[in-house]
């Protein structure tokens, strides 16, 4: 089974969904705020009269975040429309707001399109008027027609590779009692996941190009390591790896229960 047909984070808003425990990407898109109005506010001045931009977020997940970026285009327009109205300068042009929200098939988009109502009480006073729909794939293939997108968004998504490198799927490489590259990965592996890295990268600018229009923008947030610190993770390595030692306990049970 190809893996966009099952991935996808913690489905609901119980005390275990992803929706609940998504303050480390909330906070990342806070952070990129400023970089995300700027591209937002120069767009919409760049468009002609009674026209429409389309806004794409790529992994867009579920909660509370998801209809965050929704909410801040919408505000940065209406922001920006109210100082043109007050230094008597007739507003930017684009009358009305497309967006398209992208995760794999298996993502609660029931939770976002649920979510949808609250965010009109939000937005009720601002302008331009705004539409929302859904667009299950992989961003690793094309989604949109040529030339139709005017703003690309990611946050926290272009981490996720597109597959397992084949020769770990074929098992002629190993990154044993580990499910991130640590301390102990081989260099092997972690040559093979660079790999992988360059090729997706490189066939997801592709496409975006292909899908952008003339003068679009592109925002993307996602993590990396210099190559000096490439079996080091910062923060995060400590959570992986009790992830990875609760996996391995499981797995030790289960043979133990099995053999």
């Amino acid at each position: 089974m190809e893996v966009e047909q099952w991935l996808h984070m913690a489905n609901g808003d119980g005390e275990n969904s992803y929706a609940t425990n998504s303050r480390l990407q909330e906070k990342a898109m806070l952070e990129t705020r400023p970089v995300l109005q700027g591209a937002v506010v120069e767009l919409y001045r760049s468009l002609p009269d009674k026209s429409t931009m389309v806004v794409a977020d790529l992994g867009c997940s579920s909660g509370p975040n998801t209809l965050l970026l929704v909410s801040e285009v919408i505000g940065t327009i209406s922001d920006h429309n109210r100082e043109e109205e007050q230094e008597q300068r007739p507003p930017a042009a684009a009358m009305e707001l497309q967006f398209f929200l992208n995760d794999l098939p298996g993502n609660d988009f029931n939770l976002v399109f649920r979510s949808l109502d609250r965010l009109q009480e939000l937005t009720a006073d601002r302008r331009p008027q705004y539409y929302v729909a859904g667009m299950p794939g992989s961003f690793y293939t094309r989604l949109f027609p040529c030339r139709s997108v005017h703003l690309f968004h990611s946050s926290y998504s272009l981490m996720w590779r597109s597959k397992v490198p084949d020769e770990l799927s074929r098992g002629a490489y190993l990154n044993e009692e580990s499910i991130y590259i640590g301390k102990s990965t081989p260099p092997a592996v972690i040559k093979l996941y660079q790999e992988e890295y360059q090729k997706d990268l490189s066939l997801f600018l592709t496409l975006r190009f292909n899908e952008l229009v003339r003068g679009g923008h592109m925002v993307l947030t996602f993590l990396g390591r210099k190559s000096k610190d490439m079996l080091l993770h910062g923060e995060a390595s400590s959570m992986w790896d009790l992830l990875a030692q609760a996996l391995l306990s499981l797995v030790l049970k289960v043979c133990s229960i099995m053999c």
